[in-house]
């Protein structure tokens, strides 16, 4: 919801279009989708995510990804997957009409359901079936369509349309509070990961002197580590990571730049694990989130 990424979808695309691509001695891949795979999916549901929260441009995860070392392979797959989604929505609509009892070879023609017909079928599956799912806008949709449309049909359809771009408005409201910590905290955990691999040269991380342990930390990362309970792993990481940077140091005349680049890290992740985002706005990104959640009935 918060990404664009459709969470019921993830890799999916990806996976059918590799599928495609094999041969099979039942016969032709596509085929086989259409007969035995997709029957077995909540295509409504899939289409219906989709529809409300997919991200075309991925645009919050293009400027998350700076943050991440250059070549993340799961970026790639990402966007693999979203490039191969437009090859397959076509079957899935398919299926969504063979589900109905009706033919499908009367409803689509050359993979498209028929625009003349979406005033035949109720608005919550007719948004779902017009050529492209991601269209907002209400005349777009009643292209095609001929002769007297109903005026209620027409009013529901504007207004389930409209869903779509509300939530992108306060998705849109939900990254102005949460791209900078969100980039800040990624970025520092991945140059710690980075400083910490090239330091330990495959030694445990754990393997920290004894005199490293009663080092002298600033009072705001005392306060942290404090109220760090048991089943606190990430708290766990930050404190191990900091007595292995201290007892590196130990001793130096002058510390490595490496190493004080990433205690610097560590407090950054610290400080923000303890607080990303102050009262007031935390109670903004409920209220924001709870918007989306009552536009999309996803409230629970």
């Amino acid at each position: 919801m918060v990404l664009g990424v459709n969470q019921l979808t993830t890799g999916l695309f990806r996976a059918l279009n590799v599928f495609s691509q094999m041969e099979f001695k039942d016969g032709d891949a596509r085929t086989l989708l259409a007969d035995r795979i997709l029957p077995q999916l909540p295509v409504y549901e899939i289409l219906q995510t989709l529809r409300l929260y997919h991200d075309v441009d991925l645009t919050y995860l293009k400027k998350i990804e700076p943050a991440f070392p250059a070549g993340n392979s799961a970026f790639l797959a990402l966007r693999e997957d979203n490039d191969s989604l437009n090859d397959f929505l076509g079957l899935f609509q398919q299926e969504l009409i063979r589900r109905h009892g009706v033919d499908v070879n009367e409803f689509f023609e050359d993979g498209v359901f028929l625009p003349e017909l979406l005033s035949t079928v109720r608005p919550d599956l007719a948004v779902l079936l017009q050529r492209d799912i991601f269209n907002t806008n209400i005349e777009m949709f009643l292209e095609g369509i001929n002769g007297t449309i109903d005026a209620d049909w027409k009013t529901t359809i504007a207004n389930i349309l409209g869903v779509r771009e509300q939530v992108q408005f306060w998705r849109a409201k939900i990254w102005q509070m949460l791209e900078e910590p969100v980039f800040q905290q990624v970025h520092s955990f991945t140059e710690l990961a980075i400083a910490l691999n090239s330091l330990t040269s495959g030694k445990p991380l754990n393997a920290v002197p004894a005199s490293a342990r009663g080092m002298k930390l600033s009072a705001d990362l005392s306060q942290f580590f404090r109220a760090s309970s048991a089943d606190d792993e990430m708290r766990q990481f930050l404190a191990a990571s900091l007595e292995y940077l201290s007892s590196l140091s130990e001793g130096m005349v002058e510390v490595p730049v490496t190493i004080v680049r990433a205690m610097k890290d560590v407090e950054q992740i610290a400080r923000i694990e303890e607080q990303a985002l102050p009262a007031d706005k935390q109670k903004l990104l409920r209220f924001y989130v709870l918007q989306i959640a009552r536009l999309t009935g996803d409230n629970g």
